[in-house]
C-alpha cells in the first residue's frame, strides 16, 4: 500500500480537514503538474468535491498555482519554506531602509531580489499597504513573468539566456502572461536599452510592477534588481516617472555604500 494512502493514527484533537489538505498538498507537489485533480484525488481515495474545494483553499492561499485546467503545481510559497538559508544579507541589509521608505511614500510594496537557477529570489521584501501581499522573503518567482526576472534575464550572456529559454515552457499565470520565446527575447532587449523592466499584470490580473537593476558588480555583472509593486492599481505617468527615479537613486547608493542612509 502507498504510504500515502495508508491509514494513520490520529490523535481525538486533530483536524480532519487539515489533514486532507495536507495529504492533498502532498500529493499534488509529488505529481508536480502531470496529472488532473481528480486523478491525483483519486489516487488518494478522496472525494473529488473534497478535492476541488480543499485545492481552491490552498490556491487561494498561495501554496498552488493552476497551470491548466483541472492541474495544479506547487506555488513560489511553498518553496520559499524550504528555503532556511538567507541569500546575500549583505545587500539585504543595504536595501532594507531605503526600499521600506519607498514603499511607504509610493503607498506600495518594495523587492529586493536575485537570479538563482533560472528563479527570482526575494530577499528583501516592505510593505508601504496595509493589504498582504503573496511574496515573502527568500520566496522564489519565475522570472519571465516578473519586473526583477525580467531584469535579470536582460543581464544575462546571450548563452545563458539561451539555456534558461530552453529549459522548459513558459507558462500563462495570466492572460498577460507573455509565453513565446521570441516575445520575451524582444521584451528583454527593450529592457537592456530602457534598464526598465515591467510587470504588467502577468502573475496576477491586479499587480503591477516596475523593477530597475543595481549597478554591475566588480565582476560587470548586474547581480541584482529592485522593483515596486502597486495592488489594485496602475500608477499615473508621473508617478511612475518619479518611481523609477527614486528606485535608481536607492540603487546607485547600494553599489556605492555598505550602508544606505534612511
Amino acid at each position: 500500500m502507498d504510504s500515502m494512502t495508508a491509514p494513520r493514527t490520529r490523535p481525538s484533537y486533530a483536524s480532519q480537514t487539515l489533514a486532507k489538505g495536507l495529504r492533498l498538498l502532498e500529493a499534488l507537489v509529488r505529481d508536480g503538474g502531470r496529472s488532473t485533480l481528480s486523478a491525483v484525488a483519486a489516487g488518494i481515495a478522496m472525494p473529488p468535491q473534497t478535492a476541488h474545494r480543499l485545492a481552491l483553499t490552498l490556491e487561494a492561499e498561495g501554496y498552488l498555482i493552476r497551470t491548466a485546467k483541472g492541474v495544479y503545481r506547487s506555488a513560489p510559497r511553498l518553496a520559499a519554506l524550504a528555503r532556511p538559508s538567507e541569500p546575500r544579507p549583505d545587500l539585504a541589509a543595504r536595501l532594507r531602509r531605503p526600499l521600506a521608505r519607498l514603499a511607504e511614500h509610493f503607498g506600495a510594496y518594495a523587492h529586493a531580489g536575485i537570479l538563482e537557477d533560472g528563479m527570482v529570489t526575494y530577499i528583501v521584501k516592505e510593505s508601504g499597504e496595509a493589504a498582504d501581499l503573496f511574496t515573502a522573503e527568500r520566496m522564489q518567482l519565475e522570472a519571465y513573468c516578473s519586473a526583477i526576472g525580467k531584469i535579470l534575464l536582460a543581464a544575462l550572456p546571450e548563452a545563458g539566456l539561451a539555456a534558461y529559454l530552453a529549459g522548459g515552457p513558459l507558462v500563462a499565470l495570466t492572460a498577460n502572461t507573455i509565453t513565446d520565446a521570441a516575445a520575451l527575447r524582444g521584451e528583454l532587449a527593450a529592457i537592456r536599452r530602457s534598464a526598465v523592466a515591467y510587470d504588467r499584470h502577468e502573475i496576477r490580473n491586479d499587480l503591477f510592477c516596475i523593477a530597475v537593476p543595481l549597478p554591475p558588480s566588480g565582476k560587470g555583472l548586474v547581480e541584482g534588481a529592485i522593483s515596486l509593486s502597486f495592488l489594485g492599481r496602475i500608477p499615473d505617468p508621473d508617478t511612475e516617472r518619479r518611481a523609477i527615479r527614486r528606485m535608481r537613486a536607492i540603487a546607485r547608493v547600494a553599489a556605492d555604500s555598505p550602508s544606505i542612509p534612511a
